[in-house]
């Protein structure tokens, strides 16, 4: 028993000790998928914000197709075409559940006064290391976690005009399993982005 509490409290150390020596998640640059960047502003240590004065006069939304704007390894792709479009429609899917739950907004189809367009891109998808998200040692080093980045933007439906824009990225939860799959942190972080969007929307509304 001596010896298992002993190689268990080794382990942790050695995985707390890499913990501490991985390297922060570092801002995306900016690919020119916003149609403007010069109001941004950081306000935390994964995030560059722009919210307009007139977020509060939309009630209505459409989500538009979720762009890829990474390059991809053609010989070696991490991910297959099959999951990228599956995270895709995460993204779609995570936003809509938390723009219509409770009192909240519509998302549709068509284009008018009060409904803004929602624009997002992934700008960076990191691989999850499905038997490193297993362990627990593991897990709360950091090590195998994925992640994900994103650029998004409200613009107006109608005139194109921006409301609002953010800049996000960020690895996956210590606590939260992603599973065995390549994406699963970066599913994680888009569905802590999308309940993101309804609070800022909430707080702009006054609700």
């Amino acid at each position: 028993m001596k010896i298992l509490i002993a190689t268990s409290s080794t382990i942790l150390t050695a995985v707390l000790i890499l913990a501490g020596c991985a390297a922060p998640v570092s801002e995306p640059e900016k690919t020119g998928f916003l149609s403007d960047y010069s109001r941004l502003e950081l306000i935390e240590n994964d995030n560059l914000r722009y919210v307009g004065e007139s977020v509060n006069e939309y009630e209505s939304f459409i989500i538009d197709p979720i762009a890829i704007l990474f390059e991809r390894d053609a010989e070696n792709p991490v991910f297959s075409d099959k999951e990228l479009e599956d995270l895709r429609q995460h993204c779609v899917d995570a936003l809509t559940k938390q723009l219509t739950k409770g009192d909240g907004y519509a998302v549709v189809n068509e284009s008018g006064p009060g409904v803004a367009r929602i624009r997002i891109g992934l700008t960076e998808v990191d691989d999850t290391i499905g038997l490193l998200n297993v362990s627990i040692y593991t897990k709360i080093s950091g090590l195998g976690l994925g992640g994900a980045s994103v650029e998004g933007e409200l613009v107006d439906s109608v005139t194109g005009e921006q409301i609002a824009a953010a800049i996000r990225w960020g690895s996956g939860s210590r606590v939260l399993r992603a599973g065995y799959t390549h994406t699963g942190d970066a599913k994680i972080q888009l569905d802590s982005w999308a309940k993101g969007v309804r609070k800022q929307l909430d707080e702009q509304h006054g609700r």
